[in-house]
């Protein structure tokens, strides 16, 4: 009569090797499942990022847009407080995109200094009369040449914002 016992049963070779081999297997699946879900996370957050950047870049095209359309209705013409209203709102949302998006933040910091300069070259309103004295007359040549340099300067950093936009998207 043999007599064996419960640790004796199933301690043969080959029972030992196929619970190592299954155990090695469940541990290389689950290895390579975090491994996959890792990468799956991290291409959804790339995407995610990715897809909030294209709204924010959406956002400050359009504002760019305007902003240029605006500059090329002043283009040449010396303006006053009353044709700088619209501008006034561009410049405010110009700023919060820039302070929400930090990709394009120091392009868009350039654009509102700019506009801020173009925006404080106002010429003073023309007097009750119509008519302009000789004294006065050049000073208002030299501020209205300033507002046109201002002007430029600022078409100039929106080009530079608006191409930066573009590289930005081909890249992602």
């Amino acid at each position: 009569m043999s007599s064996t016992t419960v640790l004796a049963a199933g301690t043969d070779t080959g029972s030992a090797l196929v619970g190592v081999v299954c155990g090695v297997a469940a541990t290389l699946i689950a290895v390579l499942t975090l491994r996959h879900h890792r990468r799956a996370l991290a291409w959804v957050q790339r995407m995610r990022r990715s897809d909030e950047d294209g709204h924010d870049f959406d956002d400050a095209t359009t504002y760019l847009r305007r902003l240029v359309e605006k500059l090329c209705e002043h283009a040449h013409k010396p303006c006053h407080s009353a044709n700088f209203e619209p501008l006034h709102g561009l410049r405010h949302l110009l700023e919060d995109t820039a302070q929400r998006t930090e990709a394009i933040r120091p392009e868009l910091q350039v654009v509102v200094e700019r506009l801020d300069r173009y925006l404080a070259t106002v010429l003073p309103p023309v007097p009750g009369t119509g008519e302009i004295p000789a004294s006065e007359l050049t000073g208002r040549l030299e501020v209205a040449m300033q507002q046109e340099y201002a002007r430029i300067d600022l078409k100039n950093a929106v080009g530079v914002a608006q191409q930066r936009i573009r590289t930005l998207r081909r890249a992602t």
